[in-house]
């Protein structure tokens, strides 16, 4: 069905949208369809293994597979916000998933490691992420992956200098 654009009395108005206009040939919503797809799947999973949001799952396998972290190399490393990685390790900390102890360096600043519990539950978490991520690239050869990969940093590399401009 064409789109059309609403009415609207604005003196801001641009013209009509095309009308053979799709949503779907937009990357942007394509990738973020797929993303939420994926990331509904992960969820899943984590609740599943371990009852986890998926924010959760997510810190822990960081923290696992990258080593003892503070707040602030966790928040670039993930992309989310301070305060919202900040309840995240509270919650895996009170889960006992997660450890705390001052920073060597700078003891004003804490270092957030995972607990030998919290890397049994990451283990297992890995493990089903590498099963949901051989399901998604059933049909894919490894050279298609690798193809895909690349366009994929590619456009994030794009993304990254237009967010610079």
């Amino acid at each position: 069905m064409p789109m059309t654009a609403p009415s609207r009395s604005s003196s801001r108005r641009r013209g009509p949208a095309p009308v053979d206009f799709e949503l779907a040939s937009l990357l942007g919503f394509v990738i973020f369809r797929l993303s939420s797809s994926l990331g509904g799947l992960a969820e899943r999973d984590a609740q599943e293994v371990a009852g986890l949001t998926l924010p959760e799952y997510r810190c822990l396998v960081v923290l696992a597979t990258r080593g003892d972290m503070g707040v602030t190399p966790l928040c670039q490393v993930m992309h989310i916000d301070k305060a919202w990685v900040s309840r995240t390790l509270a919650k895996l900390a009170q889960a006992g998933l997660v450890g705390s102890i001052p920073d060597p360096a700078d003891a004003r600043r804490t270092l957030f490691s995972v607990t030998p519990r919290g890397r049994q539950t990451s283990q297992a978490l890995i493990a089903q992420a590498m099963d949901r991520q051989a399901r998604m690239l059933e049909g894919f050869d490894g050279e298609d992956v690798e193809r895909l990969l690349e366009l994929l940093r590619r456009m994030q590399e794009n993304a990254d200098r237009a967010k610079g401009q």
